[in-house]
């Protein structure tokens, strides 16, 4: 929906994703692969609304903290709303978490075209 435009219906099922997915049972790996707050949480980027991107990766780190994907997007959503201080903070936690990696990411979320590359690129 989001790509065919319907930004704020897309949202809103999101959001309702994120409450299902809330209520899953525990499970080790998750039944789920893409975690709906990274999806939510980049799709609020693009769509320019940083501060609701912001409090979605805080909720995220709240469950799994150092979470590389939600620190690299809450630090993106506090640089753009000019919270320098702590988006570099944040930023510093990510690079450390992400320092073995071999992607480099340009979203919190894999569902976004384009978001990663290898990190020989």
């Amino acid at each position: 929906m989001i790509r065919e435009g319907s930004i704020d219906e897309g949202l809103s099922q999101l959001r309702a994703a994120v409450k299902a997915e809330d209520a899953l049972h525990y499970d080790e790996p998750p039944g789920w692969i893409l975690p709906v707050r990274h999806s939510l949480g980049a799709n609020l980027m693009q769509a320019g609304r940083y501060a609701e991107a912001e409090e979605v990766y805080r909720e995220d780190l709240a469950r799994l903290p150092e979470n590389g994907w939600s620190l690299f997007g809450l630090a993106r959503s506090l640089e753009l709303q000019k919270k320098s201080d702590e988006a570099a903070m944040i930023e510093a936690r990510f690079q450390k978490v992400w320092s073995k990696a071999d992607m480099h990411i340009t979203s919190s979320c894999l569902c976004q075209p384009g978001n990663t590359e290898s990190a020989g690129n």
